[in-house]
């Protein structure tokens, strides 16, 4: 197998995971506190990823050790993506919609990602990008509109969406930024300190709330849903998020998230004996050709400088 296609693959498998989380959070959602849910989830695979890391640093003789300024960096996006994408995101949707949380929430982060590189002068916009852009968003608008929430806008959505449009934001920083550090440090040290960050900061919140009689009311099916969520959709699929990232980029990267949308309407097909719609159908074929538009593009550095720093650092 050509290994360029690996990070793609594994994006495929990312998105396929993520596509049946939103199927089984939606059935364990009915039983959980938002917070409670994401602290737990965090809380429950920490142990697990310093056992795996040691294990791995000893096996590869690799330092766990961190430079000081890349490890507050981290720490934040370890919060970042706990708080700032996941809470937020359960957040935002008690004041608007899933389809508004599809478009606002994930279709707008690689558009901002692509205003940020422009900013940092790291890319520059090449007409393949031109076309599958614009084409991808306007695809997830088809897909979510001809669901059976469509989009909706007004002043009882607006805190929603301007909480939605946040977490795009945060999404594109973290894709940037993490970027930085896949290349520096082994991605197992990476993805547990980030895990241990959000664990950390939703504890407090965990210890609070929980109680016997809470945990005694979740149903057998509820803690199914939590443990899919940990083990396979966090850090399986964050693993394997972040190891494709550091092979194909930031900016290609927040591309793959238009697929959300198609293996969410294919999971919820399976699992939840939801319908799937032409404008579904007709949406994920959009989406495809555009992936497929901007997949194929070579990115270009978006200045004379940014080359020589290629060059020069190998």
């Amino acid at each position: 197998m050509n290994k360029n296609l690996l990070p793609h693959l594994g994006f495929l498998a990312v998105y396929l995971l993520w596509g049946i989380n939103i199927s089984s959070m939606k059935i364990g959602g009915q039983e959980w506190d938002p917070v409670m849910f994401n602290g737990l989830r965090y809380v429950c695979i920490i142990p697990m990823l310093w056992c795996m890391t040691y294990m791995y640093s000893r096996r590869r003789g690799m330092s766990l050790r961190m430079e000081k300024r890349d490890l507050g960096l981290i720490l934040f996006l370890g919060i970042l993506s706990a708080v700032g994408m996941e809470v937020m995101l359960s957040y935002a949707l008690q004041f608007s919609n899933a389809a508004n949380g599809a478009v606002l929430g994930r279709g707008f982060m690689p558009v901002l990602t692509v205003i940020i590189a422009l900013a940092l002068r790291e890319i520059r916009i090449t007409p393949r990008i031109l076309i599958g852009l614009p084409l991808a968003f306007a695809s997830v608008i088809v897909i979510v509109a001809g669901g059976e929430q469509g989009l909706h806008f007004g002043m009882d959505t607006l805190q929603g969406d301007l909480l939605l449009l946040l977490r795009s934001l945060f999404g594109a920083v973290y894709l940037i930024l993490m970027s930085r550090l896949t290349s520096r440090y082994p991605l197992m040290l990476l993805i547990t300190w980030e895990m241990t960050a959000g664990a950390v900061v939703l504890l407090p919140y965990v210890l609070w709330k929980g109680d016997f009689a809470f945990y005694a009311s979740i149903s057998a099916t509820g803690w199914m849903s939590l443990v899919y969520t940990a083990l396979l959709a966090t850090m399986l699929g964050f693993t394997l998020h972040n190891w494709s990232l550091a092979k194909l980029g930031p900016f290609k990267s927040s591309f793959y998230g238009y697929i959300l949308p198609i293996t969410a309407a294919v999971s919820g097909y399976y699992l939840l004996k939801e319908s799937i719609t032409v404008y579904q159908v007709l949406g994920g074929i959009g989406v495809l050709l555009a992936m497929y538009l901007v997949q194929r593009d070579r990115l270009q550095k978006g200045s004379d400088a940014a080359k020589k720093n290629e060059a020069v650092n190998g």
